[in-house]
């Protein structure tokens, strides 16, 4: 009888546990949804305060790999033209929101890992130039929980230019 309740109780706090880590975790996934919409919003809005205070520091990675298609078509006119650049060399992440152009980075199949203190989120995107597709492939993003904050800690992303003949939505 004893071994009965044992078990019983054993199994009655694994249990519990296990809803509030579905809770937590759930949390987790909305708390990156809500850094990934600030990120979009703060484009649209050309918001670059918000927009820095979402990464971990302003000499983040920020990987672009370019596709061979664009690479090739690119060394027609500039030999050297390289096939990654760490564009978080160049200073602040909110550099990269223009200061001139309508700018908007169209996000989906947006995918979260996360254990609750690291968190990486992959998707596909398009970004536009005053209303026009200029390019599109695949972003990634690493996090970290800092306090009751998640913190972009790096970007990795594909670039495919769409030609300027083609530019569509």
């Amino acid at each position: 009888m004893k071994l009965a309740n044992l078990t019983l109780i054993v199994f009655a706090y694994g249990l519990s546990g296990t809803a509030v880590a579905n809770e937590n975790h759930l949390n987790d996934q909305q708390d990156i949804k809500n850094v990934i919409e600030t990120f979009r919003l703060s484009i649209i809005n050309k918001d670059k305060e918000t927009f820095n205070t979402l990464f971990y520091s302003e000499s983040t990675p920020w990987v672009a790999v370019f596709s061979n298609e664009m690479v090739n078509a690119k060394r027609t006119t500039n030999a050297s033209f390289p096939n990654t650049v760490n564009f978080g060399k160049f200073g602040s992440p909110a550099n990269m929101i223009s200061d001139d152009e309508k700018q908007e980075e169209k996000m989906w199949d947006i995918k979260i890992d996360t254990d609750g203190y690291l968190a990486s989120v992959h998707f596909h995107y398009s970004d536009h130039r005053n209303d026009i597709k200029k390019a599109y492939g695949t972003e990634a993003w690493d996090l970290v929980k800092d306090g009751e904050n998640w913190k972009i800690v790096s970007v990795k992303y594909t670039v495919t230019e769409v030609p300027s003949s083609n530019n569509n939505s």
